[in-house]
This record gives C-alpha cells, structure tokens and sequence, in this order.
C-alpha cells in the first residue's frame, strides 16, 4: 500500500459523509423556494432572551451541535465540523447585524435570531464541501485514526432520553446529552462525557439557557486547572458551584421571570460527579448498588428553612405543597431572581466508578414522584437483556411508566450507560 493510500475505514467514513453532503444538497434545493432570509423575526418576547458577548459561543456550539445531530451528520466527522464550524461563524457573526438587539454598549445578541442564522450558515457551510474543488479536502474532516475496537465501542449508543410535554400546557423540561463533551470543549480529558437534566418552571428560558451554558462553563472551569493529575474532589466541587453561581448570576441579570432546576452528571473513566439545585434526581445502578445520589432541595427541609428564613424569606403551604414564600416548591434553582431566599449554590457529591456499576438514570420529579426506583431499575434491566429491544426505546418505557401512574407533569428521562451493553448482565 503506497504510504498516501486511504485505509478502507476511512473509505468507508468518507463514502458516508459524501453520501450526507449529497443528501443536505438535495434537501436544500428542494425547499430553496421556501428557505426563509437570515433577516427573521422573533415570534414573541417570552420565547427569547438576550445572549451577551459572555454567552455567544457557548449558544453557536449548542446549536451547531444541534444541528449535526438533527441533519444526522456521521458521527466520525461531526467533532472537526463542530470545531471548524464554530470559528467560520464567529466571524460571520461580526457581519450579522440583523441578529443584535439594541442595546447600549458591546453587541447583543437575539437567542431565536442567533440559533436561525446557524441553521442558515451551516447549511451554508455543508453544501460548500459539495464542490468539486472541495473533494480532496473532504477527509481532513475525519477523526483521527484509532485502533478498530475502540471505534467500534464508540459507535455503540451509551445513553438514551426521552421527554413529554404530558398534561401541562407547556414543555419546561429540557435535557442536554453529551457523550463526546471533553471533545467538544477540548478538555484534557477527550473521554469525559455530561448529561444534565432541567425541570423549568414559569416558563422554560431558564432550563433552556442551561442546557447550552452550563457545559460551557464548567468545561471553562474545567480548563482553569493546568495540572489534570492535581485534579481532586474538591476541584470538581468547585468547578460545578462556579458554574451554577455564574449561570445564575448572568440569567439573573436578564430580568426574566423564569427559573430551573437541575441535575448535571459528568462521567469519566473512573468517577461520577453529580451537582443538582431543586427537585430532579440521579439514581446509580448496578448489581451491588441501587444508590439515589440525590437529596432534593425541598422547603420544607429544616435546613432549608431555617436557611430561607434567615435570608428574609417564607415557607408557606399552598396549593398542596410547602413553597418559598408560597410561590416556589423548590429551595434552590436557577433563576428566579425575584426570590432571593431562592439560591444557585448545589450540592455535590462524587463516586469512584467500577466494574459493578452499569447505569445511571437521570430524571425530572414528572418521573421520580410517581415511578418507584425499584420499576425504573427492573424496567432498565430487563430492557437491556432484550436484544430486541433498542437503546432509545427503554427511556421511552419510563416515560410511559409515569403517565400509567397518573403524572401530571413534564416528564424527562435519561439513561447513561457506564459499559457497553453487552457487558451489562441482567440481575
């Protein structure tokens, strides 16, 4: 083989990805007469906010990642796409005035304004690769080359998640799902994975800010630390308070009245970390260990209490549940700036992985009041033993198991898997 020939796994990888370039030209021609303008309008107030100068990149490299997720990109060049992608459009972004709200001092951004000019400018970006003068290129868009059984665990599904609006009027929940998180943000850990689950309340800005800050800002503090082997439990605790504190700082500063709980996992090799404000759970699974990580930050809590009421606050019963000053029925979030006994700050907790450990499931209280944990876990089990069973229908069966136990709620699940399936025995 001559020393520039293209192994066949690679051959395989590039033939797909010209196979996408084809099929997002042929879509984007199909629909060119119903394309809408990058200068589009915002549909109301309440289902934007603005994003600062602070806060643009994380918002381009959630929504670029959404769209390599939603155009169904292969998955061997989605990381280079999301990196190169992801600089061209903070220079297109200088030239977008069309995106920025006036206001006085460096640019602002309009979120709804900002996420259609990435789905325009990586449309954009894509069907420039379909040029001739473009082919040779094509497979500098690939991933490196890795040994064949690791890239064939790494095409193995390791989480699934589902979500229901269920009965309430509106969708609040939000979730974010980021298998390939220490790539995307380039930590010195390519291997880390984040999973976050937000249950918004008084609309769902807050959870959606979440969703696309909170993994940038704890992979910035993340990076803060030069020393990765210096890397304590400490060190993580910190890293996920500052997150949480900064992201509730800067949606504070928003004025809008909205706000989220949340629960975020950040899995490694070895370790599991787990930082949560509000009411959503994480339970750890495996054969020796059925562990609820979380103790939710409830009002009526005494400490919670006692620490609202000092801060000037109230615990009241009202329709049905203890709330902080009878408005909110939860003790912490982020957001809700108008209760100020209401904090950011979570709780934290840390676990040392083994080879006993097999999943992890992530939920909202839609799922967690109604679902004993003993059903999720057979559920979970029993799913996974059945070859005929795929990956995303099991979180699915969950949300299913709530509404049969009468939840009135948003639902969200999400189940990580800590081995590959097949590794995974049922109890």
């Amino acid at each position: 083989m001559s020393s520039d020939a293209i192994p066949a796994s690679k051959c395989a990888h590039l033939v797909e990805f010209k196979r996408f370039l084809a099929n997002t030209a042929e879509k984007a021609a199909a629909i060119s007469e119903e394309v809408v303008s990058r200068s589009c309008v915002t549909r109301t107030a309440n289902e934007t906010y603005k994003v600062s100068g602070e806060e643009r990149h994380a918002e381009l490299v959630a929504a670029i990642w959404k769209q390599l997720e939603s155009r169904g990109c292969p998955l061997h060049f989605r990381m280079k796409l999301l990196h190169r992608c992801t600089q061209q459009l903070e220079q297109d972004l200088c030239f977008a005035k069309e995106c920025e709200v006036t206001v006085e001092g460096p640019p602002q951004y309009d979120l709804l304004k900002l996420q259609k000019f990435v789905a325009s400018e990586f449309e954009r970006y894509i069907l420039k690769l379909t040029d001739n003068s473009e082919v040779d290129r094509l497979k500098d868009f690939g991933d490196e080359a890795e040994p064949e059984n690791e890239c064939h665990l790494k095409k193995e599904p390791m989480h699934t998640s589902a979500a229901v609006k269920n009965k309430p009027r509106k969708m609040e929940d939000r979730c974010v799902c980021l298998d390939r998180f220490g790539e995307m943000y380039e930590l010195s850990d390519k291997n880390s994975r984040f999973f976050g689950v937000f249950d918004g309340h008084s609309g769902s800005l807050s959870a959606t800010y979440a969703t696309s800050q909170l993994p940038q800002l704890l992979a910035d503090q993340l990076k803060a630390n030069p020393e990765p082997a210096a890397f304590s439990s400490d060190f993580y605790r910190n890293a996920f308070e500052s997150s949480f504190l900064l992201a509730d700082e800067r949606f504070t500063q928003k004025k809008i009245t909205s706000g989220t709980t949340s629960v975020c996992a950040l899995v490694t090799k070895d370790q599991l970390y787990i930082a949560w404000v509000g009411d959503s759970k994480a339970l750890l699974v495996g054969k020796r260990t059925q562990l609820q990580l979380v103790k939710p930050h409830k009002p009526e809590n005494p400490d919670e209490r006692k620490r609202i009421e000092a801060a000037g606050g109230t615990v009241l019963y009202a329709q049905g549940q203890w709330r902080v000053n009878g408005i909110l029925n939860v003790a912490r979030s982020i957001g809700d700036y108008s209760l100020e006994a209401v904090i950011a700050e979570p709780d934290f907790v840390d676990v040392q992985l083994n080879e006993a450990h097999d999943f992890l499931v992530l939920g909202t209280d839609g799922l967690w009041d109604h679902v004993p944990e003993s059903h999720i876990i057979e559920t979970v089990y029993e799913s996974l033993a059945d070859p005929s069973m795929k990956l995303d229908d099991i979180s699915k069966l969950l949300i299913e198991a709530a509404k049969e136990r009468d939840s009135q709620d948003n639902i969200t699940a999400v189940v990580v898997l800590l081995k590959p399936r097949n590794q995974i025995e049922y109890l």
